[in-house]
């Protein structure tokens, strides 16, 4: 059986279980639980009260997808008071269609360069102008993992004029920590697109030959997610990733764009599909190996396999974060191979994936049931080659679950 009928199986199952009709006609069509967003709406405004603020003004594309339900790309907020209110201030040019397709929004306009001026008229309605407001600050201890539509400086500098007397802290925690434990409608899609990134994974991965680009890879992985339902490849960082050869083996780097080189026997490739169906997140990358490795090659192998494994088993309940992410780098340095990893074995995923639980040896906090991450290992050693996992996890009663089906190993083809 091939990889891409094994993906169509699982997907079969999967839809007896949780209503998913049209498998076999082109895409994904889900059959899903109700989100319900005022409860949404109603939980967040309980965190801003909890944090002694009048409101919390979200212009993260996660607080706009997470509380309006429609995929918000140009530049908005949304607006959560104390008292339970919620209002979204959205560009003219796209409002018409997120009006459509979200929530029950309240949505005021603006047209180019007015947003302050409409946000302010919001606020001067509810009455907190002069109030004490948290907005999109700062992810501390993380510049690297820059979620979307964090306030810029210059907007920051725009708030402060438009609301001279108010005070405006960092209210990120208000969204992440409702965002953080997932209710069974939202493991639903993310196990979707859990499935769906499988099937474009493997897609790709039956496309590998020597000779083809590795766009071309990118490509075909991208028109698989498409037919099965996955409406943007959300990364900033390439949407599709493919790299192969010496591409995959530069020095801790995590990122590879999809180029012209053209596939080589012998050597990694690395497939990096980013799924997106109902606004909720899939990261699915896998290591293959073109042909036959040599000794150093298998010692890598070996040594990302072990340090999979080891991760994946420690993932449970009140387990620390910290302390599993420092087990699986004692595998690598078991493996005398440490100068080579990443000491990061993942990410927070849902409808964003810059956001907690960050899995290093130096994050606070445990594991707890219900988060989804994108459980991740990475080795690149120069020279020799490079492996990297993302995979949708959730921490189940009793560890990990895979939302997903595929192996979490090096994947082999002839070359």
């Amino acid at each position: 059986m091939s990889e891409r009928a094994g993906c169509a199986d699982a997907l079969a199952r999967w839809s007896e279980k949780w209503r998913i009709t049209g498998i076999n006609n082109r895409k994904v069509e889900l059959a899903v639980l109700p989100i319900d967003f005022a409860k949404r709406r109603l939980t967040v405004a309980q965190k801003v009260e909890e944090a002694g603020l009048d409101a919390y003004i979200g212009t993260r594309m996660a607080a706009l997808h997470y509380l309006g339900g429609a995929f918000m790309p140009w530049r908005g907020a949304v607006v959560v008071t104390a008292g339970g209110e919620c209002r979204f201030v959205y560009w003219l040019g796209d409002a018409e269609r997120v009006k459509a397709e979200g929530s029950s929004m309240k949505l005021d306009l603006y047209f180019l360069a007015d947003m302050f001026a409409v946000l302010k008229n919001v606020l001067d309605e509810l009455g907190l102008s002069a109030g004490k407001i948290g907005m999109d600050l700062l992810h501390a201890g993380n510049n690297a993992l820059l979620a979307p539509g964090m306030l810029t400086a210059g907007e920051y500098l725009q708030m402060r004029e438009t609301f001279p007397r108010a005070t405006i802290e960092n209210g990120v925690a208000c969204l992440d920590e409702v965002m953080l434990i997932k209710d069974e409608a939202e493991i639903e899609r993310m196990r979707a697109a859990a499935l769906v990134g499988d099937y474009g994974w493997r897609c790709g991965y039956e496309a590998v030959q020597v000779g083809v680009t590795e766009n071309y890879l990118a490509g075909v992985a991208e028109a698989a997610l498409r037919r099965k339902g996955s409406f943007w490849s959300w990364s900033g960082t390439g949407g599709t990733e493919v790299g192969s050869g010496e591409r995959t083996a530069y020095a801790y780097d995590v990122t590879r764009q999809a180029s012209e080189r053209k596939i080589g026997n012998n050597e990694f490739i690395i497939l990096d599909v980013h799924p997106m169906v109902d606004l909720y997140m899939g990261d699915n990358s896998v290591p293959i190996f073109i042909g036959t490795p040599d000794d150093d090659q298998k010692r890598l192998i070996d040594c990302w396999e072990e340090a999979v494994e080891t991760v994946f088993k420690a993932i449970k309940p009140g387990a620390s974060i910290a302390e599993v992410a420092a087990q699986g780098m004692s595998v690598y340095s078991n493996h005398d191979l440490m100068e080579y990893a990443v000491p990061s074995f993942g990410h927070g995923l849902g409808v964003c994936a810059r956001t907690e639980p960050n899995i290093t040896p130096v994050s606070p906090g445990t594991f707890e049931e219900g988060m989804v991450i994108a459980m991740g290992a990475h080795l690149y050693r120069p020279g020799v080659g490079g492996m990297m996992l993302e995979y949708p996890v959730l921490i189940g009663k009793n560890g990990a679950e895979k939302l997903g089906e595929l192996e979490l190993k090096v994947h082999f083809t002839e070359g």
